[in-house]
Formats: C-alpha cells, structure tokens, sequence
C-alpha cells in the first residue's frame, strides 16, 4: 500500500509538472520565444523532477515525455509525433540525451547527499551511545540507551541487560512478523550481556539490519568494558578502550582514505607523466597535493585532539598575552585563507590565564571554518574585547550561515554541514573539541548570525579568573 502511493505520488508530481512546462511553453511560443528556450524549459522540468521524486525512474520518464511533448505540440506538423524536418531527430537525439543524463546526475547528487546525511545521523547516535556508558552506571543504561534507538529508528525498541535479556528471544518467533522486528544478542566472543529488540511498523531495510546489528556490537562492547572496571587489571583496561579508539578511528578511516588516494594519484601523475603535463596541469596537481595534504593534517590534529579531550583534558595554565595569541593564529592561516582577515583588538594588550597551545587550536578551527564557508576576497574578522566582566574571542565572515536549528547540534561530535562546492567535507570534530577545551577554561562557545549575512562563533571566559 505504501508502495502503491509513492509510485501514485512520484507519477502526479511527474504529470503535473510535465503540463506545467507545456502551459508555460505554449505561452513562450504566443510570445514568440525561440525554441531553445523552450527546449531549456523542459530540461528544467526534467531536473525539478529528479529532484522532487524519489527514485530515478522518474527522471527517466520526465526525459523521454519532455522530448515527445516538445515534438507533438512544438515541431512541423503540430500535435502530431511525426516531423517533416530531418534536423529535428537530431534536436530530439539531443534533447534526450541532455534530460537523460541531467537527471541522472541530479539523481545521484541527491542520493550521495542522503547517504552523507545518513551516515553523519549514525555516527552521532554511535557517539551519543559511547557518552551515555560514560555518564552512566549500568543500572541507569537502559532508559536512556532505548529513548536515543527509538528517536533513530522511529521504532518501539526493548533493551535488556543481564540475565533477563535472554527472555527477550524465545518469546519472539511465534508473535511477530520477521520483517519487521530485528532481535539482536548483545554478545562479546562467547560472553552475552542482554539481547536488543527493535520493532518497526514497517518492514526495514537491509542497510538498517545491519546498523542495527552494529549498534548491538557496540553497545556488546560497552557492557563488557564496564564489566571489565571491576574484574580486570589495569592493563586490561587499557587494551580495552585502545579498542573502542580503534572503532572511532575505522568509523572515519573511509574520510581519510579518500585524500591519500587523491595524493597518490596526482604524484604517480607527476612522476610518470611530467613531460606531457603543461605548466597549468602540473600546477593545479601540485595544489590538490598540497588541499588534501592540507585537510589530512587538519583531521589527524584534530583526533589527537579528540583522543586527549577524552582521556581528561589537563591544561597548562600560564598568563599569556592575548595579542600574540591572536598573532600566532594569524600567522597560521594567512598563507592559505584566499580571504582577507581582519582583526580587532583592544589598545591595551590583555593578559589572561589559558592554555596558549589549546587556546590557539580553538582558533585556527574557528578560523578554518570561516575560510571553508567564506567566499574568496570576502572578509573574515578575528576580534578580541572586554565586555562585562568578559573576555570575548569573536570569528566573524561572510558565508552563508548556519540555521538556528543546527546552531547548537553542530558542537555535537561528527556533526556536519554540507559541503561548499567541490571543498572536501570535514570529519565534523572540530567544533566539538572548540567546545571542550572552552568550557575546560570555564568559558562557554555559541553560535550567531552576523549582519548583514554569515556567522559568528562567539567564546566567552570570566575575567575573574584573571585575577584568581
């Protein structure tokens, strides 16, 4: 029945927006528009299709409709599929051609947007689990364990650990439909801690099994390393949470691959063939080198800040100077921002008690981020001020802005955005550390919009602890 109403629904959008183009190109003809203009119209509609719908079927068909509408009620002889001018069949080869493989393109464009924003949904639940076994003791797992499963799945789900989980599977088979319940034992080697049972009220995809099965594994592993505080020696210990690094590490290992891959490719090109390449090749190969180089420093550093912020973040207070602070900053991005940076600080240079080296890392990723999203010769402000009893940090641009739903979610852990362009996505962790180390300074980070348009990302510290 679901099904039944898609295909109804996806065929109306396609219909509608088919006799749509058809008014509006009858009126382009009254007001005599070349054809080009109205072959343009239906390659609009074929993309506005591709987008809307939800299965590239459609795109497909809006293809081949827009070429016979356009020969039936705008080619010699009208309202009639045949043609008295040979040149047409080309026009309709043509037309085709360009419908079929724009809407291919948009098609994939969606679903590659879909699967990123899918799988950025499951690392932050995967990152939300791990924080709930470290707020947590084991009594206390269940309820919040269940309510962050069932906002995911959209799902009744039963979470049971211990000996009373192992009820959950032989109650199961004679009552409901395998389709759509998926029972997983939450199990270790040969060690069983519970058993996992989602049921949907509609059948679940594959792709959802096998998450599902993911999340039993990793709430598995969980259980067993808080199992292991009490019974194993400290070394025990510690081979256990390498493992759970280990899981964050291959959950970001496919971002990380990708950039290598593109080095490797654009070197073995310099190397075997330079003498072909013209100066311009060699150079745009040379910048993606140095891009992905760029971008997998940025990464790497900012998982080693992830790795520290998690071990208990220790900080080097010393009284530093907020202008050489600010300076250094500079000095960092100036060689790569193809933005212009201004800065704003006080005529007295401000000493405060901080972390230079954490504090300097809060900064450079605030700034990275406004250079990501910043357009080129737009301007990125660096400010620093007092107000109120405050130290103020201010990273102000020009980009597009961050809507208030999302103000908040992106200090979340492999939390993103999506992409500028052709800009490589971040790992969606560099906000997040911003937020630890700033509230390990007793300070608080916030996001705004700035006027006229674009972001600021505002850090607020207590000037007390100046004078503590």
């Amino acid at each position: 029945m679901k099904r039944t109403r898609s295909v109804l629904l996806n065929t109306s959008i396609v219909l509608i927006i088919m006799v749509v183009t058809t008014f509006l190109a009858q009126l382009f003809v009254i007001l005599d528009f070349q054809e080009a203009t109205i072959v343009i119209l239906y390659l609009l509609a074929v993309l506005i299709i591709a987008q809307t719908t939800t299965h590239h079927i459609y795109g497909i068909l809006a293809s081949v409709l827009s070429v016979l509408l356009f020969n039936f009620f705008f080619t010699e002889p009208l309202y009639s599929f045949s043609t008295h001018q040979p040149d047409y069949i080309f026009t309709f080869f043509v037309m085709l051609a360009s419908s079929l493989f724009s809407s291919t393109l948009t098609s994939r464009l969606k679903l590659a947007n879909t699967t990123a924003e899918k799988r950025a949904q499951q690392l932050e639940l995967i990152d939300k689990i791990n924080q709930v076994f470290t707020r947590h003791a084991p009594s206390e797992l269940s309820d919040d364990l269940v309510d962050l499963l069932e906002q995911h799945f959209h799902a009744s789900v039963k979470l049971l650990i211990g000996e009373a989980g192992q009820s959950i599977v032989p109650s199961l088979h004679d009552h409901d439909d395998p389709s759509l319940t998926i029972i997983e034992t939450l199990r270790v080697a040969d060690q069983s801690y519970g058993s996992l049972m989602v049921t949907s009220a509609v059948p679940m995809s594959s792709d959802s099994r096998r998450f599902c099965s993911s999340l039993a594994a990793l709430i598995a592993q969980n259980l067993e390393r808080q199992a292991l505080v009490h019974q194993a020696t400290e070394s025990e210990i510690e081979m256990r949470e390498q493992r759970l690094k280990n899981n964050l590490l291959s959950a970001i290992s496919h971002d990380l691959r990708t950039p290598l891959a593109t080095i490797m490719g654009s070197a073995e090109t310099l190397a075997e063939s330079d003498a072909l390449l013209n100066t311009g090749d060699r150079l745009l190969l040379l910048k993606t080198i140095q891009e992905d180089a760029r971008w997998l420093i940025d990464s790497v550093e900012n998982i080693l800040s992830l790795m520290r912020v998690d071990e208990k973040l220790t900080l080097n207070i010393e009284k530093e100077s907020v202008e050489e602070l600010i300076g250094d900053v500079v000095a960092h991005v100036v060689g790569y921002a193809k933005q212009h940076i201004r800065l704003s600080l006080p005529k007295e240079n401000l000493i405060y008690p901080m972390d230079i080296r954490l504090m300097e890392k809060v900064l450079i990723n605030l700034v990275n981020n406004a250079i990501y999203y910043a357009p080129i010769d737009s301007v990125i402000t660096l400010s620093a001020y007092t107000k109120s009893d405050t130290l103020v940090f201010d990273v102000a641009d020009e980009g597009p802005g961050i809507p208030d739903e999302l103000k908040t979610r992106v200090f979340n852990r492999f939390m993103t955005t999506p992409p500028v362009g052709e800009k490589r996505k971040g790992l969606g962790l560099g906000l997040a550390i911003c937020k630890a180390i700033v509230e390990a300074h007793h300070g608080r980070i916030f996001i705004k919009d700035n006027d006229p348009k674009g972001t600021i990302v505002r850090c607020v510290f207590p000037l007390e602890q100046a004078h503590g």
